[in-house]
């Protein structure tokens, strides 16, 4: 997560086409700064969040009764938007809405406007500045995100957060802010801790990471005495192994790094005129209902306590928007459903093991049998009515049931469905972001906003190559490989379809 508005994922340079080709800053961040030197040395790779995605954020704010703008014409704003990795792709699926992002390390928006220019779009503005430095004439947005700008910002920039998002909100309109939270932060911390003393006197960033993976090496060795009170704080150190150096010089070591609990972050944004709306993932049922007693605010703070969260991604709106914070489930009826990744995952053995009443395993196929296309929720009720007819004992309203397996992520809800393809055409097109995205890493974009993982380098040499330009026998010839061999044609067939699966292929 890029920092602050020195962060992660806006000077004024114009870009062709802009919609706000005239945003500008005042001064550029100094390039002395050790904040921006470390996102000079080790570039933060930047990934899509689909939580943050205006779509997802436009569902949960109107199954709760505010009514945002539409998602198709929206304004976003993105303050810490880094490489662009997650701003590019959402400005790519939805052209007629207008994006701004700021950022204040050089390098990754460069990146993010290389990106932005190769890719032909003319709705996006990107500028390297301060957040305290944004013009104030920037207007009003109906999205606002904050993707890993609050924790891992000094004190006194934070200050402005809040303002600034206060600022910038539309009446109703809504802003993601994700951040690092106690409890579950206290055992990060120690881990944190032991690792910025170790290296704190090498002052290369590089060689800093060198220096905690052996540190980490050492503590979590297994021939190490054992303790069970080492347990949670060794699993700590292991997950930290397993990162990037992106993600660990960007996110686990970075200076600074401040958890809050979650009354301290509500109490910010009050002073600002704005209240907690929800978490973008909910929690259980089951755990909402055993605090049930208590208010709403108070009650997400215990849900902290209880699942010792250590990290939470908070939507906000005035505090004026809404009176009531209420779920109204006749609101999905308007919307589209998929499958979501975990789903998806899910083979025909598991669904048919499933303990699951028959209308949810109804609802459950008709999204599977639709990916990786959506289906409306409309459509959805002709197959719940007649399962219900069939057994005659409905579970409950289909809206209901929609908005239940949502929250427990079984299900994603859309208001406008991406274009993906179904079937692969005779000149495939794969999604830009993804191609651009794919010439570098491993994990791209799908039109969805997830992050899809490509390790097979055949696999990513295809979708580099389909930009509808291509026939199948062109595609056999550039590649080759697996696909010259006498079986190509099948294998290339086999490799078409996977990229359509994962919902990389535009329609």
């Amino acid at each position: 997560m890029a920092r602050f508005g020195t962060h992660r994922p806006l000077p004024g340079q114009r870009m062709p086409g802009s919609l706000m080709s005239d945003l500008t800053v005042s001064t550029s961040p100094s390039t002395g700064d050790p904040l921006i030197a470390a996102y000079n040395d080790v570039a933060y790779v930047g990934v899509p969040n689909g939580a943050s995605h205006p779509d997802h954020l436009a569902c949960v704010a109107r199954l709760l009764g505010l009514d945002t703008a539409p998602v198709a014409t929206c304004r976003v704003l993105e303050l810490g938007c880094g490489d662009g990795a997650n701003l590019v792709p959402m400005a790519a699926t939805l052209p007629d809405a207008t994006f701004v992002g700021c950022d204040f390390a050089q390098r990754p928006i460069e990146r993010a406007r290389r990106m932005a220019a190769d890719l032909g779009l003319t709705n996006i503005t990107l500028s390297c500045a301060d957040v305290r430095e944004l013009p104030p004439d920037l207007g009003t947005f109906d999205f606002v995100i904050a993707h890993g700008l609050y924790s891992w910002i000094p004190t006194e920039v934070r200050a402005h957060v809040m303002p600034l998002i206060a600022r910038h909100l539309a009446p109703n309109g809504v802003a993601f802010v994700s951040y690092n939270t106690y409890p579950g932060c206290h055992i990060r911390q120690a881990a944190w801790e032991m690792l910025k003393f170790h290296v704190r006197d090498i002052p290369d960033v590089k060689q800093k990471l060198l220096a905690v993976r052996g540190l980490i090496e050492l503590l979590c060795d297994p021939a190490r005495p054992q303790h069970a009170n080492d347990e949670a704080l060794r699993a700590e150190l292991a997950n930290m192994a397993r990162l990037s150096d992106s993600a660990l010089c960007h996110d686990d070591l970075s200076e600074p790094n401040i958890p809050v609990y979650f009354h301290e972050f509500q109490a910010d944004a009050a002073r600002s005129g704005l209240t907690f709306l929800a978490e973008a993932s909910s929690a259980t049922p089951r755990v909402r209902q055993a605090l049930g007693q208590m208010d709403r605010l108070t009650r997400e703070q215990y849900l902290d306590f209880v699942l010792f969260r250590r990290y939470r991604q908070s939507l906000l709106c005035h505090a004026q928007a809404l009176s009531q914070f209420v779920m109204r489930p006749p609101r999905a009826a308007a919307m589209h459903a998929y499958a979501s990744p975990g789903l998806r995952r899910a083979s025909a053995a598991d669904m048919a093991n499933l303990a699951q009443h028959p209308d949810v395993r109804a609802v459950k196929e008709a999204v599977l049998a639709r990916w990786p296309a959506s289906i409306a929720v409309a459509e959805l009720a002709q197959a719940h009515a007649r399962v219900s007819g069939a057994s005659g004992n409905a579970r409950k309203s289909l809206e209901t049931l929609i908005v239940e397996l949502w929250v427990s992520g079984v299900i994603g809800l859309r208001q406008q469905p991406p274009a993906v393809a179904v079937a692969v055409s005779d000149r495939p097109v794969a999604f830009g972001p993804a191609r651009w995205i794919g010439r570098e890493v491993n994990q791209v974009p799908n039109l969805y906003h997830e992050g899809i993982e490509l390790q097979d380098a055949t696999g990513r040499a295809l979708l580099q190559l389909l930009d509808g330009r291509h026939t199948r026998a062109e595609l056999i010839a550039t590649i080759g490989g697996p696909y010259a061999r006498p079986d190509g044609a099948v294998q290339l067939e086999q490799g078409l379809a996977r990229l359509a699966r994962l919902a990389l292929l535009v329609a």
